[in-house]
């Protein structure tokens, strides 16, 4: 067994880069930057867990709830969270960068394009007395 623990990662500049940002893209940039380099962390600690979930072959026939189960569903949950993080990232952008269409608005031109008459046809030039010039 190792003495020492796991080093914990400094969050202090991730931290100041989230005052800072002023934008949803700076935010996301931020946001990406930690579960990148929190994603090799993270994924030794679900691949443990999972190694941890089958020990002794326990898992086989578990019931739910029991042990083993529950270190498969909490190795699970981590990749979900970071799944939920980088979701709730890419919702912010595209809140801010690619907002729906306003439904009120399109129905408003909707309606008065549909009110308004059709402008009439341009008038037809007749060719004058002599047939067409050339």
């Amino acid at each position: 067994m190792p003495d020492k623990p796991l080093p914990v990662p400094d969050l202090d500049p991730y931290l100041t880069a989230l005052a800072a940002a002023e934008t949803p893209a700076e935010f996301s940039t931020v946001t990406n930057a930690l579960l990148d380099a929190a994603e090799p962390l993270l994924n030794t600690v679900v691949d443990y867990l999972a190694a941890a979930a089958q020990w002794r072959r326990q898992n086989r026939g578990a019931a739910p709830g029991s042990p083993p189960k529950l270190l498969r569903d909490a190795a699970s949950r981590i990749k979900t969270a970071v799944a939920m993080a980088a979701d709730a990232d890419l919702q912010i952008l595209r809140a801010h960068y690619d907002p729906p269409p306003d439904l009120d608005a399109l129905t408003k031109q909707a309606r008065a394009a549909h009110d308004t008459p059709p402008a009439p046809p341009p008038p037809v030039q007749q060719p004058g007395p002599g047939g067409p010039r050339r």
